[in-house]
Order: C-alpha cells, then structure tokens, then sequence
C-alpha cells in the first residue's frame, strides 16, 4: 500500500481485526478487540504525534483514510490527551467511535442512551491498556478517565 513515510508494514492485519470488530458489533454494542500488529500502529502514531498539523498524506490520516475505505464509510482522526487524575464525564457519542490506546490506561464507563438497546446491553466498563482497540458505537453516554499517568489515544469516528 502506497501511503506516508513511516506506515506500518502490518497495518492491513490491523485493520482487518479492526473492522471485524465493526462489522460483529455495528450498532449493537461495545466491544474491545486486540489486533494484529498493534504495537506497529501505536509506534507509528506515537511518533506521528506533536507533529503540528498533518500534510494530506500524513500516517494518521492515512490510517483514517484506509480504514474509511475498506469499510465504505468516511473516517476522520483526531488524538486525545486525559490528565492524570481527570475524568472526562458524560459525553454522548453521536457517531461510531474506535478509540486506540497509544499512552497510559483508561478506564472507560459507558451507559446506552434511549430506548431501543437490547436488554442485555447494560452499564459497561473497560480498563484499557495500551494497543487495546475499543468500538462504541452511536448512542453511548461515554466518560474517560485515567488515575496514575498521563494517557494518550487516537479516536477514529466513523461518520453516519
């Protein structure tokens, strides 16, 4: 595949355990999933990260951009940095979301909002470690938080 200096070798596998997750729980649930090749994909945004602004060809995009395409739906990336000791509360996800740990650990609470979500889809919570993909799909009341460090990822949302 034809794309940024330093792009993973393995970042088709990755992908490819990123949108299995997708397609299995698509609209219906969380789910985490450790991929293929995620050390790989976390070094290369990793480094990508500080950058300043991004060219058109820049790893992060191009990951978005790839995995939009193999699922045929348009994705954008942005990183997120949560302080030790903050907890970010309460933020409705009004898209798809697949969120990659890159620093650190957080937990994730998520409640399902509205009518509609399967009994058995509850209050969940996660504690993610670095590599660890999570999916949450539209309809989630989302809080992160992190204790001990500084923690960093990249979240890509996958638009309606």
């Amino acid at each position: 595949m034809a794309g940024a200096p330093g792009l993973p070798s393995d970042l088709e596998d990755f992908l490819g355990d990123v949108i299995m997750c997708f397609e299995t729980h698509g609209g219906r649930s969380a789910a985490v999933v450790w991929p293929q090749g995620e050390a790989s994909v976390v070094r290369a945004l990793v480094a990508a990260h500080g950058q300043g602004e991004w060219d058109q060809e820049g790893v992060t995009r191009t990951v978005a951009r790839r995995l939009g395409d193999l699922i045929g739906r348009r994705t954008c990336a942005r990183y997120r940095t949560i302080h030790a000791g903050r907890t970010e509360k309460n933020t409705l996800i009004e898209s798809d979301i697949i969120s990659l740990i890159l620093r650190g650990t957080v937990e994730v609470h998520l409640s399902p909002v509205g009518p509609g979500w399967p009994v058995t889809v509850g209050q969940l919570r996660y504690r993610l470690l670095v590599g660890e993909v999570l999916y949450v799909p539209r309809g989630f009341d989302c809080a992160l938080s992190t204790q001990h460090a500084v923690a960093l990822l990249v979240e890509l949302t996958v638009e309606n």
